[in-house]
């Protein structure tokens, strides 16, 4: 899974339509929803007003502010200060514009919608060409200037290194020149580096027939330096918002300067980008050129990347014909590989991460429609040794998915039907007998305490394997050697010879998780060694209970040790896909065990939350979702529009059904106008409501403006008003 780039992690990421912060452990630390939060734009403020300005001028409205939530975007001040007002308070700009319109200030609040889908943009290029020169050369008799010329045009001489641009310079009918260098023969040279000498340009002219009579070196474009410049940048910058970083990597060569600035707020570095194409006096009227950047990167093991980069050359290939930069690094240890992709276009950025997705994904592992699997996969006994041979023969992998129960395929597309094949054989010839044995919380602790080594001692290794995640030892054999399990976990059995006696103590290279030698190591900070596999499967099975915080625990020690690993650890051990995973668990178990603070949208599939309420009645809770756009009562958690609770409740319970049938018996009907009841028990079928004074015909519940009408239109379409005085008009 890859996820946006951020400069520094401050574990925050947005899921099912919140903001959530993280702490240290992985716990969650805060919700934010959009539905929290107003936003107001203020107009008409004074010419320069600061933040700190217009917090004082919203305080004497009585309404408390910090100047840290106000944002004053870049602006032409002849229009007056503009001001941009973010509060987690959903009433706030409600309240700010009342108070505005009351005071009749002068100023405008006008209310804004919140951005309920944020994104990640919030770092900004910018670039600006180093200082250049023009040279003229002043070539003697019987050399070619146009010969001169196009050397340096093809790159063949070059200044300082760089290429330049160069024209032969031709004489007029009076003997001037174009340039104000009147001499019979010249070649003008322009984009030379700012720092180049005449010994430089000299020495690019690497031919004795080539060198001119005499080399003229004109004025720089700009004399500030690469640093002054950078300072004029910055002050820009922070004139749109407040900065994180602002950094200038060296430049030795090529023609301009690059500079890499991150905002606090995506909303300033999109303002800054108005600066794009801005003359600056300190470049000699030069240009700056802005440009806002996306950018996701995703950590993936070494050797699923190693399986799959031909795949990725292909595809980094084509990024960069569309002008996305990719980078690849490699930690210390080659566990991980992290990959990175930024550019100015979101949705090539955003294509180029499903790709990334795609290829690390592999292909499922399946025998016609069905996927490949046996429940024999699901711990590290003999059937996975052998899939890890397969693995080593073909120099390919194949990673396990035991929650979904799949297989996925890394490497070489030739290589995936034999792969296929491979596969089928081994689960064919494996016998798939497993005996789980689910383990309370006193087995568990015997088991995880030395009592698992005393079945694995008695059935042998590749018989008893010990999931500890689901807490279940898995016994792969016979009925007997199922039931010699249960003896030895009742204490009914002492170690028998079924086996070699070993030693029951681990090493300090044996997993705490499948007791086995560890395989791609990881070594945590409390000295111990898991498989990356094991590591990442308790990574991704952590889950907190009751008033426990969510943590992730280490099981080294026979589970006596008592570290709890950090989100900085485990970020540092684990791919991106089961990083994310767990702040997802953590995030889905918070949610879960705070009903009354929380609830997931009720339209299936939806997936977003948002924040309960204890409200109901007539100012009914209603929460339009943001990702469905269904209209959500908060109070009750029903999609039930327009009814209060009280009536939807009472819709379900089957009362309105009863209601109706009442209302029939006791000829009560409804106005057709605005649904007052109404009973006739008497006289014609002329109605007048009591609600909204409309008159209504009871046969067809016609709806007319004066009672004449009523009657006319009931003789002419029912043949009488319904006192049966009809057949004394004949």
């Amino acid at each position: 899974m890859c996820h946006a780039d951020d400069a520094a992690e401050d574990f925050i990421r947005d899921i099912a339509g919140a903001t959530i912060s993280f702490d240290e452990f992985g716990d969650v630390d805060s919700i934010s929803l959009p539905t929290d939060f107003s936003v107001a734009r203020i107009t008409g403020l004074p010419a320069q007003s600061t933040q700190q300005m217009v917090a004082d001028i919203i305080r004497e409205m009585q309404l408390d502010i910090a100047a840290d939530c106000i944002r004053i975007p870049k602006q032409d001040s002849t229009l007056g200060t503009m001001a941009v007002v973010r509060v987690k308070d959903p009433l706030f700009a409600r309240k700010l514009s009342d108070k505005v319109r009351q005071r009749a200030s002068g100023l405008q609040v006008t209310p804004l919608p919140i951005d309920s889908k944020p994104s990640n943009a919030r770092k900004v290029y910018i670039s600006w060409h180093k200082p250049t020169r023009t040279v003229w050369l002043n070539i003697g008799p019987g050399n070619n200037s146009n010969v001169i010329a196009e050397r340096f045009r093809k790159g063949e001489y070059k200044i300082l290194g760089q290429a330049v641009k160069a024209t032969a310079q031709k004489a007029t009918e009076h003997g001037l020149y174009i340039c104000y260098n009147p001499v019979t023969r010249t070649v003008v040279l322009s984009d030379v580096p700012g720092a180049a000498k005449s010994k430089d340009v000299e020495l690019a002219i690497r031919r004795q027939s080539d060198k001119p009579a005499h080399i003229e070196m004109g004025k720089r474009s700009y004399v500030a330096s690469d640093a002054e410049v950078s300072v004029d940048v910055r002050s820009r910058l922070e004139q749109h918002g407040p900065l994180e970083s602002f950094y200038m990597p060296p430049t030795h060569y090529g023609k301009r300067v690059k500079v890499i600035a991150l905002f606090r707020d995506e909303a300033d570095a999109r303002s800054a980008c108005s600066l794009n194409n801005t003359q600056m006096h300190t470049l000699g009227k030069g240009k700056l050129t802005v440009t806002l950047i996306q950018g996701v990167k995703c950590k993936i093991s070494t050797a699923i990347y190693t399986a799959s980069k031909s795949r990725v050359d292909q595809e980094s290939q084509k990024w960069r014909e569309q002008h996305l930069t990719f980078h690849v690094y490699h930690d210390i240890h080659k566990h991980f590989t992290t990959l990175k992709v930024e550019g100015d276009d979101a949705k090539i950025v955003a294509n180029a991460r499903k790709v990334l997705d795609d290829i690390f994904r592999g292909n499922l592992l399946v025998d016609g429609e069905l996927g490949l699997w046996s429940t024999v996969l699901n711990n590290n006994g003999s059937a996975y040794k052998k899939l890890k041979a397969i693995e080593k023969e073909l120099d390919i992998v194949i990673s396990r998915d035991k929650s979904k129960r799949q297989l996925h395929y890394h490497g070489p597309p030739d290589k995936l039907d034999q792969t296929i094949h491979r596969v089928k054989d081994l689960l064919k010839n494996e016998p798939a007998t497993v005996h789980d044995i689910n383990l309370n919380t006193v087995q568990f602790a015997w088991a995880i305490q030395g009592g698992f080594k005393s079945v694995q001692q008695t059935l042998g290794d590749d018989v008893a394997v010990f999931d500890i995640v689901s807490k279940k030892i898995a016994i792969h054999g016979t009925t007997q050697q199922h039931e010699v399990a249960l003896d030895v976990l009742a204490g009914k059995r002492t170690i028998t010879a079924l086996r070699p006696t070993v030693p029951t103590s681990t090493t300090h290279k044996d997993c705490p998780i499948c007791f086995c030698e560890a395989e791609n190591p990881i070594s945590t900070s409390c000295n111990h060694t898991y498989c990356l596999e094991c590591f990442e499967e308790c990574c991704k099975a952590a889950a907190s209970s009751g008033t426990v915080a969510f943590q992730v625990k280490c099981q080294g020690d026979e589970g006596k040790c008592s570290h709890v690993f950090t989100l900085r650890e485990l970020r540092d051990s684990v791919s991106s896909a089961v990083f994310e995973t767990v702040l997802q668990s953590s995030f889905e178990d918070h949610i879960k065990q705070r009903p009354d603070l929380f609830h997931y949208c009720p339209t299936p599939d939806c997936g977003y939350i948002y924040r309960c309420t204890v409200t109901s009645g007539a100012d009914r809770p209603m929460y339009t979702c943001s990702n469905c756009l269904e209209m959500v009562c908060t109070s009750c958690h029903a999609l039930h529009g327009r009814y209060t609770c009280a009536e939807y409740k009472d819709i379900q319970s089957g009362g309105y059904e009863a209601l109706e049938k009442l209302k029939k018996e006791l000829n009560i009907k409804d106005c057709p106008k605005c649904s007052t009841p109404m009973e006739k028990t008497e006289g014609c079928n002329h109605m007048t409501c009591g609600g909204c004074k409309a008159h209504i015909c009871w046969v067809c519940m016609g709806v007319f403006s004066t009672s004449s009408q009523c009657y006319d239109h009931m003789s002419e379409k029912h043949g009488g008003i319904g006192l049966g005085l009809e057949r004394f008009m004949y």
